[in-house]
């Protein structure tokens, strides 16, 4: 029987997906898309996840769609393409609206759909020398994975169409300044730094995460009093929850709070 593509755990909070097939690049497929959609719908449904941290074993975080498979059946390939994004696109639509915050930690080149995985992470945190590279356009292929959502989000409109219609390779630093990365730090230290953001959010004010991550969503279609209404709304339901009361309370007393995530 194949190991799962995936690998998943849960300790303190803490949900780790490490991507497994370090051999053929991580690649996406049916095996893979599948498993990340049950894991996604799973974690998103389950009160004591607090943060999600996705990281990858090998050289290459994700070389994208499995090119072999696709080369296998021509006639089968737009077949093959609706049910993969059928199922990333649940997987990453979830990951981006739970309640929990998601850390993408970025040890290796990411390309094709792995971006849109990368991309839809609340932080990146990538290590030094990294490449992120845009394939789509070079194999004829538009994007999916998000990447036309979540890529200009992090990058803006026109810098995200250039990536994408260009097929660019840019590295972390340049990642970086057009905000595809949060964070560069060395490859000695990737795990380290991923860990501690993924730990700092795991142990923080879960509701109100969630309140913010709804909101920055709303926020792109909203008009502004319909935001600042939900803003309004959203902040009374949160200042109810166990966990801002002791911010206040620790705040009072000038002490460090002690957030539950409730």
């Amino acid at each position: 029987m194949n190991a799962p593509p995936i690998k998943f755990s849960f300790a303190d909070g803490l949900a780790r997906l490490v991507l497994d097939r370090p051999d053929r690049g991580n690649p996406i497929d049916t095996a893979f898309v599948r498993q990340l959609r049950e894991i996604a719908v799973d974690v998103a449904q389950r009160d004591d996840v607090r943060a999600v941290l996705i990281s990858a074993n090998g050289r290459v975080f994700s070389a994208g769609g499995d090119i072999r498979t696709f080369a296998e059946d021509r006639e089968r390939l737009p077949h093959l393409v609706k049910l993969w994004t059928s199922d990333i696109h649940v997987a990453i639509s979830t990951f981006m609206r739970m309640p929990a915050p998601v850390v993408a930690a970025v040890s290796g080149n990411v390309g094709g759909g792995g971006l849109g995985l990368v991309a839809s992470a609340d932080f990146v945190v990538a290590a030094e020398g990294v490449k992120f590279a845009s394939g789509f356009a070079a194999l004829g292929f538009s994007s999916d994975s998000s990447t036309t959502v979540s890529l200009t989000q992090r990058m803006g409109w026109q810098r995200a169409k250039r990536f994408l219609m260009l097929a660019e390779v840019i590295d972390a630093a340049e990642a970086a300044r057009c905000g595809l990365v949060d964070f560069v730090v060395p490859s000695a230290a990737l795990a380290s730094e991923a860990e501690a953001l993924a730990k700092r959010l795991a142990s923080g004010p879960t509701r109100a995460y969630a309140g913010l991550k709804t909101l920055m969503i709303r926020s792109r279609t909203n008009a502004p009093e319909v935001q600042m209404e939900e803003e309004a709304q959203t902040l009374a339901a949160v200042v109810r929850t166990e966990d801002a009361w002791e911010g206040v309370s620790a705040f009072a007393a000038k002490r460090k709070p002690a957030f539950e995530g409730r």
